[in-house]
């Protein structure tokens, strides 16, 4: 498909005809939804459909750090080309990332949400990031979206400084904002959400429903008769996608155009690689010197220290995120920072381990899990206990009936205590998606 194709048949025209055109330069579009149902991955697509149409957009995060945006970019956009076909997707993905930039209100020492996104004490910042890409970047841009604003800590004083910006500089401003509160029955919002609203142009909720997350139209500049949006979210790929769309599980699938990425250890990686080497696709094992646990020898990567230190996420964040302490010991630092390639080059992530109460996976399994779920990449996990497979929902485990590798670059991680029916369960995973194996 030609990118002025994918343009015209975009689900994106959708939204803007139940916006009667769009939101509009000068005006303020506000996209709420509970915490982990997809307001970041609603922004990236409304920037990335307008960068698809030669607009440049500025993108401010006061909930991830600059590399997790633009990995988020990239996997909705390569998502999107997939499904799409579409021609050069490679050129016009440079094209794309040219007239887009992206700035960080977090910290740079920290992968915490800023703890003032949203108030008055966030305002300058934002305001300046804004000065200073047009000042010192000479960027100038027609969308900015500004991902994280807090309606229930922050300012209404701060809201309107920043629909007096967009008036000032004629730009389309999209702001997401975490809010529990559903409207009534009557659509009549409840607070904060009232206040909010008479400060906005456009207000757009997202709720989960059977399985898809539904785009809900509240409030569309002044009219009264609102459309029906019939748009909806996919929930493993965080795609926007109509109600004709093809499920991309339905199209054929060739073994050898995938890739595994795992690391090559003792138990599940070293039985997805085997089931990879058996099903002919192509093996990536990042690995390290002196790994010891490592039995793979097909398709190793072995990372020196520069590269290893991309992955060094804090041990005391990664003690947090999974709820017990981890040794900072060299070797269990090295696997951590492993996991971080293996899960940041994957575009889906499957895992077999064990699933703890408190909805983490127990190990070092674990940390993959994390990762995956932080980044939003779709993530299933076979939990040896239960004997079944299980998807991370966004907000919570749900039992996966059948699942399958639809992505080609995919993450296969686990347990080295594997079991008998995890073993089976790797394989029955590698049958449903690709059939038998050619070979023995």
């Amino acid at each position: 498909m030609l990118r002025e194709e994918l343009n015209a048949r975009s689900p994106m025209r959708v939204f803007e005809r139940s916006m009667q055109g769009g939101l509009g330069r000068g005006n303020v579009g506000l996209v709420i939804a509970e915490a982990g149902v997809g307001k970041s991955a609603l922004l990236v697509q409304i920037a990335l459909d307008k960068l698809l149409r030669g607009s440049r957009v500025l993108h401010v995060s006061g909930e991830h750090a600059v590399d997790h945006v633009r990995a988020y970019y990239s996997e909705i956009f390569h998502d999107l080309s997939d499904a799409s076909n579409l021609a050069d997707a490679e050129a016009v993905k440079l094209e794309v990332e040219t007239n887009r930039l992206i700035f960080s209100l977090m910290p740079q020492s920290s992968i915490n949400p800023a703890a003032d996104a949203g108030t008055i004490a966030a305002l300058p910042r934002i305001l300046d990031t804004v000065t200073f890409a047009r000042d010192v970047a000479q960027f100038e841009p027609d969308v900015i979206i500004i991902d994280g604003f807090e309606l229930v800590t922050g300012s209404g004083g701060a809201l309107r400084r920043l629909t007096a910006l967009a008036r000032e500089r004629n730009v389309e401003l999209w702001l997401s904002a975490r809010a529990d509160a559903t409207p009534g029955e009557d659509d009549s919002l409840r607070a904060p959400l009232d206040r909010a609203a008479e400060q906005v142009d456009v207000v757009v909720l997202l709720a989960p429903d059977d399985r898809v997350i539904r785009l809900r139209l509240l409030k569309d500049h002044d009219n009264q008769d609102l459309a029906e949006l019939r748009l909806r979210l996919e929930p493993h790929t965080m795609r926007v996608i109509d109600e004709d769309v093809t499920d991309t599980s339905a199209r054929p699938r060739n073994a050898r155009q995938f890739r595994l990425v795992s690391g090559g250890g003792i138990g599940a990686e070293a039985e997805f690689g085997a089931c990879a080497e058996r099903w002919g696709m192509t093996e990536v094992h990042y690995s390290f010197p002196d790994h010891n646990s490592l039995v793979r020898r097909r398709g190793v990567v072995v990372l020196g220290d520069r590269d290893l230190r991309k992955g060094d996420f804090s041990l005391i964040y990664a003690s947090k995120r999974l709820g017990r302490e981890l040794s900072d010991i060299p070797q269990v630092r090295r696997v951590l920072q492993t996991i971080w390639h293996q899960i940041t080059n994957a575009r889906q992530v499957f895992a077999v381990g064990v699933i703890q109460p408190d909805g983490t996976v127990r190990g070092g399994t674990g940390w993959g899990a994390e990762l995956a779920r932080f980044w939003k990449k779709p993530l299933l996990v076979f939990d040896q206990d239960r004997k079944a497979w299980f998807r991370w929902s966004g907000s919570g485990w749900e039992l996966a009936d059948q699942p399958m590798i639809v992505k080609e670059t995919f993450a296969g991680i686990g347990t080295q205590h594997l079991t008998s029916e995890g073993r089976e369960a790797i394989q029955a995973l590698f049958r449903r998606s690709f059939g038998e194996p050619a070979g023995p």
